[in-house]
C-alpha cells in the first residue's frame, strides 16, 4: 500500500531530479532519503522533494457509504481506503485514491495500520540532496474501537445497507470522543477513527485558531469531536432558537418599557412647558368656558410598570441573547452524548418556560412571556424526540477554513489602482436593459416609494391633528361643552393632554401595515398568477405579431412585471411588515408612557371598542409563530414546521380586522381573492383522479395518475401541482413539477392490464386469411418474432395509459420510521402493492366489470390522491422562443423532461417553436441508477426523432442537443448496474435505434469525455464520431464551464432572443443569472432570459 502526501506549500526544483509542485497537490510517496527528502510520483513524473514540504498522509477505510453534501466534500464507499492530511474539528481533509481531493467525515472511517515508508536503497540518491538527515515521521496506530464509529449530522442514504452503518438510531454504538485541544503543529497527531469513551484524543489547533479560542470575550468551541447524530436531526430545535433569539429581542424592548412604565409621564397641564389656557384651570363659573378643568397636582396614572422586573428582563434578554448564538455558543448545538440527549429532558426549555412565568404580572413584558413561554415548549419537545446536531456550524468553519486556505479571504475590495472610478446614469441604464433586471429595479423603487410616500402623508396628517389640538388647548378654543364625539375627546385632552408626537409615528407606521398586509397576498394568490403567466408573451413574439392586445397588455405583463420573483417579493414584504409592526408597537408603547389616558380615549375606536392593545398582542403572538419558522433553515429541515406555523396567518388576519377597523376596506380585494383560491383549491382537489403506475428506484418514486375528465386538467408544459394524500393529511399540500408532456394526457402508450408493460402491435401475418380478425399486442421488451402465437395478447387484455407524472425525491429513508409526507406516501402505496415490486400498475373494474388502468379509492376508502393544478410557472414560456435551453440538476430535471418530451414527440410535427432545443442536465455519478427513467426515455425519444427526420415528418430547422453531466465521478471505471426496466427492443420497427438504454446508462455510468473539453469536441471536425456521443446526447465528466456554453450559442445563434429555462439549486441559479446577464447585449442583439422554478 502506497502513502499519499500533500505539498505544504509551492515547491521548486532547483536541482536535477528535483520535482516543482504547486501548493495543495497529492504525490504517491516511492520512498524516503536519511538526507530529508522523499521521492514521490504525481501522474507520469517522478523526483525528489524535502520532507519538510510535505504532509504525510493517514490512510483509512470507510465503515459505511457517505454520499458528499456538498462541492468540496468526498463520497466514500466502504472498503474504499482514503487518505487524509489536516484534521479540522470533525473532518479530515484527504484525497481518494483516485485523486479527488475535499473533505470527508472523521466519524465515517477508521484508521488502518500506518505503512512505513521503504528507505532509498543503497546508492540512490536525491542527487546533491542535504547531508543532514530527519527522522521520519511516524504514524501511530489506531485507536481501538468496539463498534462502528457514529456517523455526524450528515449521512448517506445508503448508510443503513449494513450493520456498520446502523448508527444510534438502529442499535449501532456510539461513542464519546473526550477531545483536548493540544499545541501539536503535527498534523498526524490524532487519530481519525472515533476513540471509545474516555479516551483523549490530541488534535492540533492551527495558531490563528488558539488565538481565537483563547481570548475572554468569545466562548470556547464546544468540543469539536463530540457525536451529533441523534434519532432526528434538529429541526423543532431550529426553530426553538429562532423563537428564543426573537423572544430575547423583544424582552429586552418590553423590559425597558416595563422600567418606564414604572413611573408615568404628567403633563402638568402644559404643553412644551407652557401652561395651557387659564379658562382650562380655573373653576369659577363665570370665567370657565368648558365643563371640564385641568388639575395640575393630580398624580400620574399607575401603568403597571415596575423596575425591578424590567431589569431581570433586559438582564434574562442578554443573557439569552448570548447564549443562543448559533455560530459560536450553544443556540444550535445539542451533541448526541449530553444528559439532555441520554435523558430526553431539555434543562434549557424548562429554564425558560420557569423564566417566563413570573413576568406575567407586568404586562409590557408579558407579551414577550408569551414568546417565551412556547419556545420552551418546544425545546422541551425537540429534545424529547431525540434531535441532535449542530445546524452545520462544524461544515461552515471547515468551509471558511478551506477558502481562507485558497486565499479566498482577503475580500473582494474595490477596483484595481489606476482604475478610473465613477457612476454613469446612462451605462447603468444599458447594463440594467442588458441582465433584463430593470423591471424588478423598477418595481422595487415603486414599491419602496410607495411606502415613503403612505408613511410621509399619514405622519402629516396625524402630526398635524396633535399641533392643532395643543395649539387650542393654549389658545382656549378647544370646545368641551358640545356632546358629540369630538367633545369627549376633547374634554380628555383639557384633563389629561394630547397624545404624544411619537403618536402619529405609530399611526404612520400602521397605515404602512395597512398598505403591506393587503399586497402581501396578491404574490401566493395562483390564480391571479396563472393568470399573468397565461397572457404574456415575450418580445420577440411581440414585434413578430404586434397586435393591439400584445403591444399595449400582454407583452407588458412579461417584460415589466417579474412574474417569477413572486416569492422574493412576498419575503420582501414580509420584512418590511416586520419592520413598521415593530416601529408601530415601540411607538405606541412610548406614546402610552407619555399620554395614556389620552391615547387610549384617541384610539378607542381602534380595536372595535378599545380592544386596541389585546388585538395587537394576539397579532404580535401570531407573527411571532409565522415568521421564527419561516426561515430558510427551518423550511428545510421540517417543511411541515413552516406549513403549520404559517397559518397563524388566519388568527393574524382575523385580529388584523378586528384591530384595526378601516384594514377591511384595504384587505377586501386581496383576502376575497384569497379565499376564491382557497375554496377552488378544495373544488379542484375534490375532483376525481385515478392512479396509474408507482415506480420506484431509490431514492425517487414515479407517480402517473389522470383525471377521470380530461378537461379538469389541461396543463402545459414546465407546470406544477399541488398533491394532497388523504391518507396522511387532507389540508397538507405539497408542490411537484409535472414531468410528463401534455400530448401524454391524450395519447399515451398502450400497456399490457396485468403486468402494466408497454406493448406493441404485432404485425399481421402474412398467410393470415382477410376474413380472419388480428390484433394481437407484444410486450416492448420482447421479441415477436421469437413468440408463439397464443403468447400474444389479445387487445381485451390491453388498454392505454394516458396520465401525468409527477417524480418524487423522497426524503427521510435514513429513519427507522416515516417522518417525512414523502416517505409516508410511498409506505401508502405499499400498502397496495402486495407483490412488493416496482414498478407496479393499479387497475381497477368497471361497471361492466372490465379492467380498466387506474384506481381511485386506496384501502381506507379515500381517494389515493387530491391533485390541485395545473399552476403557472417560468418554464411554461419556453414555446416563445426560436432558441431555448433547458437546464436541470438532479430531481430538477423534471420540467427539462417535460418539455424535452413535449418538443421531440409532439410539437415538432405541428411547427410548434422553439425551434432550437438546448438540453443541459447535472447528475452526480452515484445517483446515475435512480434515473434509469430518464435513460429509457431518452432513448425512446431520440429513436423516435431518428425516424421523424427519416419519414420528414419535422423539418430540417429543428435542432436538438442533449448535454449529460456527470459530477463527482471516479478515475476508475465504476461497475454498470442492472436496469431494472426491461429495453424496447424495437423489434419491426422501420427505423433502427442509433443506441440502446443500455449504452447510455454505461456511458453515463464511466462519462469518457471531460467537460473541458466540450466547446472544441462539438465544434471539431470529428464531431459526429466523439466517443462520447450517442446521436443527439453527449455525455460528460465534469461540471459545464457556462461562460464557454453560453458564448458558444451566442456565436451560432438563430434568434436574438433565447429563453434559459432552469429547475435546480440555487447556487447554479445564480451562476446562470450572471452569465445571462454577461452575454446579453443591445449593441450585438442578443438577450438571454432566465426562468428560473421558484416554489
Amino acid at each position: 500500500m502506497t502513502t499519499r502526501g500533500l505539498t505544504k506549500e509551492a515547491v521548486t526544483g532547483t536541482k536535477p531530479g528535483h520535482m516543482s509542485l504547486a501548493k495543495d497537490k497529492v504525490v504517491v510517496i516511492l520512498e524516503s532519503h536519511p538526507s530529508g527528502y522523499y521521492k514521490v510520483r504525481r501522474e507520469s513524473e517522478e523526483g525528489w522533494i524535502a520532507s519538510q514540504k510535505l504532509t504525510v498522509g493517514k490512510s483509512f477505510l470507510p465503515n459505511a457509504n457517505y454520499t458528499a453534501g456538498s462541492e468540496d466534500e468526498l463520497s466514500l464507499t466502504s472498503g474504499t481506503r482514503v487518505f487524509g492530511f489536516v484534521k479540522e474539528e470533525e473532518w479530515w481533509y484527504g484525497v481518494t485514491q483516485n485523486g479527488v481531493k475535499g473533505y470527508f467525515p472523521s466519524t465515517f472511517v477508521s484508521e488502518e495500520q500506518a505503512t512505513k515508508i521503504p528507505n532509498s536503497p543503497p546508492g540512490s540518491s536525491p542527487d546533491g540532496g542535504t547531508a543532514q538527515t530527519q527522522d521520519i515521521e511516524k504514524i501511530p496506530p489506531p485507536l481501538p474501537s468496539k463498534g462502528p464509529p457514529a456517523p455526524p449530522k450528515r449521512f448517506s442514504k445508503n448508510e443503513n445497507a449494513g450493520p456498520q452503518g446502523a448508527g444510534a438510531g438502529a442499535g449501532g454504538s456510539v461513542y464519546k470522543q473526550n477531545v483536548v485541544k493540544g499545541a501539536s503543529s503535527n498534523p498526524l497527531v490524532g487519530g481519525g477513527a472515533a476513540a471509545p469513551k474516555n479516551s483523549n484524543v490530541v488534535i492540533p489547533v492551527p495558531a490563528e485558531k488558539k488565538k481565537e479560542g483563547g481570548g475572554g470575550g468569545r466562548a470556547p468551541d464546544p468540543a469539536p469531536g463530540r457525536p451529533m447524530k441523534g434519532a432526528y436531526p434538529l429541526q423543532f430545535l431550529l426553530w426553538a432558537n429562532n423563537m428564543a433569539l426573537a423572544s430575547a429581542f423583544w424582552m429586552f424592548i418590553f423590559g425597558v418599557f416595563t422600567c418606564m412604565w414604572d413611573e408615568a409621564k404628567w403633563w402638568g397641564c402644559q404643553v412644551d412647558g407652557k401652561d395651557i389656557h387659564k379658562i382650562y384651570l380655573t373653576d369659577e363659573p363665570d370665567l370657565r368656558n368648558t365643563t371640564v378643568v385641568c388639575d395640575p397636582e393630580r398624580a400620574a396614572p399607575d401603568l403597571n410598570g415596575d423596575i425591578g422586573t424590567g431589569v431581570f428582563a433586559i438582564f434574562v434578554a442578554i443573557a439569552i441573547a448570548i447564549f443562543e448564538e448559533p455560530n459560536y455558543m450553544w443556540g444550535s448545538y445539542y451533541p448526541s452524548d449530553s444528559f439532555s440527549y441520554n435523558h430526553k429532558i431539555s434543562a434549557r426549555g424548562i429554564i425558560y418556560v420557569l423564566l417566563s412565568l413570573p413576568f406575567f404580572t407586568k404586562f409590557p413584558v408579558a407579551l414577550a412571556a408569551s414568546f417565551l413561554l412556547p419556545t420552551g415548549c418546544v425545546c422541551i419537545y425537540g429534545v424529547s424526540r431525540g434531535e441532535a446536531g449542530d445546524a452545520g456550524r462544524a461544515m461552515k468553519r471547515k468551509r471558511a477554513a478551506a477558502a481562507k486556505a485558497r486565499g479566498g479571504g482577503g475580500g473582494r475590495g474595490g477596483p484595481a489602482g489606476g482604475d478610473e472610478v465613477g457612476y454613469n446614469p446612462f451605462k447603468f441604464y444599458r447594463k440594467l436593459v442588458d441582465e433584463n433586471k430593470l423591471s424588478s429595479y423598477v418595481w422595487v423603487f415603486l414599491y419602496f416609494a410607495s411606502n415613503v410616500l403612505t408613511f410621509f402623508v399619514t405622519l402629516a396628517k396625524w402630526d398635524n391633528n396633535v399641533k392643532a389640538a395643543e395649539d387650542a388647548l393654549l389658545t382656549g378654543t378647544l370646545d368641551t361643552t358640545c356632546g358629540d364625539e369630538v367633545c369627549e375627546l376633547n374634554k380628555v385632552y383639557v384633563q389629561n393632554g394630547v397624545v404624544s408626537r411619537l403618536g402619529p409615528y405609530a399611526k404612520a407606521c400602521g397605515m404602512c401595515l395597512n398598505f403591506n398586509c393587503s399586497l402581501i397576498i396578491y404574490p401566493v394568490v395562483r390564480l391571479l398568477l396563472r393568470r399573468l403567466n397565461n397572457i404574456g408573451v415575450s418580445f420577440s413574439n411581440q414585434q413578430a405579431n404586434p397586435t393591439i392586445f400584445a403591444k399595449f397588455f400582454a407583452s407588458p405583463v412579461t417584460r415589466l412585471i417579474p412574474l417569477s420573483k413572486n416569492i422574493d417579493f412576498h419575503k420582501l414584504i414580509a420584512k418590511t411588515m416586520c419592520f413598521f409592526a415593530s416601529g408601530h408597537t415601540i411607538f405606541h408603547l412610548f406614546n402610552y408612557w407619555y399620554r395614556s389616558t389620552a391615547t387610549l380615549a384617541t384610539f378607542a375606536k381602534w380595536g372595535w371598542g378599545g380592544t386596541a392593545f389585546l388585538t395587537g398582542s394576539v397579532i404580535c403572538f401570531a407573527m411571532f409563530f409565522i415568521f421564527t419558522a419561516a426561515s430558510d433553515t427551518v423550511r428545510y429541515a421540517h417543511y411541515e414546521i413552516f406549513f403549520s406555523a404559517h397559518h397563524w396567518f388566519v388568527v393574524y388576519f382575523i385580529f388584523l380586522l378586528l384591530h384595526g377597523p378601516i384594514y377591511w376596506k384595504w384587505a377586501a380585494v386581496p383576502l376575497g381573492l384569497y379565499l376564491w383560491e382557497r375554496v377552488m383549491q378544495e373544488t379542484r382537489g375534490d375532483r376525481p383522479y385515478y392512479v396509474n403506475k408507482v415506480e420506484w428506484i431509490e431514492p425517487v418514486m414515479a407517480i402517473q395518475f389522470r383525471p377521470v375528465y380530461k378537461h379538469d386538467f389541461v396543463f402545459k408544459e414546465g407546470q406544477y401541482l399541488y398533491l394532497s394524500c388523504p391518507y396522511i393529511n387532507k389540508n397538507e399540500w405539497h408542490p411537484f413539477t409535472i414531468s410528463s408532456a401534455s400530448g401524454d394526457l391524450s395519447t399515451g402508450p398502450r400497456i399490457a392490464l396485468e403486468t402494466g408493460e408497454e406493448v406493441i402491435e404485432v404485425p399481421r401475418p402474412k398467410g393470415l386469411a382477410r376474413d380472419e380478425k388480428w390484433a394481437k399486442y407484444c410486450p416492448v421488451g420482447k421479441d415477436y418474432t421469437k413468440m408463439k402465437p397464443n403468447q400474444f395478447l389479445d387487445k381485451h387484455e390491453t388498454g392505454y395509459n394516458d396520465y401525468v407524472s409527477v417524480h418524487i425525491k423522497v426524503h427521510g429513508l435514513e429513519h427507522k420510521e416515516a417522518q417525512t409526507w414523502t416517505r409516508k406516501l410511498k409506505e401508502y402505496f405499499e400498502l397496495m402493492n402486495p407483490k412488493d415490486s416496482f414498478p407496479f400498475y393499479l387497475t381497477h373494474r368497471d361497471d361492466r366489470g372490465d379492467m380498466i388502468v387506474g384506481r381511485r379509492l386506496g384501502p381506507d376508502g379515500q381517494q389515493i390522491l387530491r391533485v390541485d393544478g395545473p399552476h403557472s410557472a417560468p418554464s411554461e414560456h419556453y414555446t416563445n422562443y426560436g432558441t431555448v435551453m433547458i437546464i436541470g440538476a438532479g430531481i430538477g430535471l423534471t420540467p427539462c423532461a417535460s418539455i424535452l418530451t413535449s418538443m421531440l414527440r409532439y410539437k415538432w410535427k405541428k411547427n410548434f417553436n422553439p425551434e432550437i432545443l438546448h438540453f443541459y442536465w447535472m447528475v452526480r455519478q452515484s445517483d446515475v441508477d435512480s434515473f434509469q427513467w430518464l435513460i429509457h426515455l431518452i432513448t425512446d425519444l431520440e429513436h423516435g426523432l431518428k425516424y421523424d427526420r427519416e419519414q420528414k415528418q419535422i423539418g430540417p430547422q429543428y435542432y436538438c442537443e442533449i448535454n449529460i453531466y456527470i459530477t463527482g465521478a471516479k478515475k476508475e471505471p465504476v461497475p454498470v448496474k442492472e436496469l431494472k426496466q426491461k429495453e424496447n427492443t424495437f423489434t419491426g420497427a422501420l427505423t433502427k435505434p442509433t443506441f440502446k438504454a443500455k449504452q447510455l446508462q454505461e456511458m453515463m455510468t464511466n462519462p469518457p469525455a471531460s467537460s473541458k473539453e466540450q466547446v472544441e469536441l462539438q465544434n471539431g471536425s470529428n464531431s459526429r464520431n466523439a466517443k462520447n456521443r450517442l446521436q443527439d446526447v453527449w455525455v460528460w465528466n465534469g461540471r459545464p464551464d457556462w461562460d464557454k456554453i453560453f458564448a458558444q450559442n451566442k456565436r451560432q445563434r438563430q434568434h436574438s432572443e433565447v429563453g434559459v429555462c432552469f429547475c435546480g439549486a440555487a447556487v447554479i441559479g445564480k451562476d446562470l443569472q450572471k452569465n445571462c446577464q454577461k452575454h446579453s447585449s443591445v449593441e450585438e442583439d442578443i438577450l438571454f432570459n432566465l426562468h428560473k422554478e421558484n416554489f
